[in-house]
């Protein structure tokens, strides 16, 4: 089973924090996990580690992405994702942008731009959606 998760960092000024580095367009920090492996533990060592953001702080919603054996969802087998809203400081978004010139951060509005170029499909309406608030508070499953 393929397990991973995606990293939403939001800063002080609710911009979201892009990876434009791989995969030919944007998309946000990932990390790919074994299947013994806690997520919430993986996401924050990723974040400490690559990052160097000491003490993460997790906003309350997060999303829940499970497949089922025989679907058809990326790479053709099942997967277990997890998708975190983490808040950052603007001065840990502009460290993160120093690190590496395929960093950015983009506004709501530039999202909503640009939401086309983002992947994986769907990042922007659940960002969108959380800093307007009309995401309830807690899990969200994603089927």
């Amino acid at each position: 089973m393929d397990r991973r998760t995606y990293l939403l960092l939001l800063d002080d000024q609710h911009r979201l924090l892009l990876c434009g580095g791989c995969c030919g367009g944007w998309t946000v920090p990932q990390v790919r996990m074994t299947a013994s492996a806690s997520f919430l533990g993986t996401a924050t060592r990723f974040l400490q580690e690559r990052f160097e953001v000491a003490a993460p702080r997790y906003g309350s919603v997060y999303g829940i992405r499970q497949s089922r054996t025989g679907e058809d969802w990326e790479f053709d087998r099942a997967t277990a994702t997890r998708v975190f809203i983490v808040h950052i400081s603007d001065g840990e978004g502009s460290a993160i942008e120093k690190q590496s010139v395929t960093h950015a951060r983009w506004s709501i509005a530039e999202l909503r731009r640009r939401r086309r170029e983002i992947s994986p499909e769907g990042i922007v309406l659940l960002v969108t959606g959380y800093i307007e608030g009309w995401i309830p508070d807690g899990p969200i499953t994603l089927r």
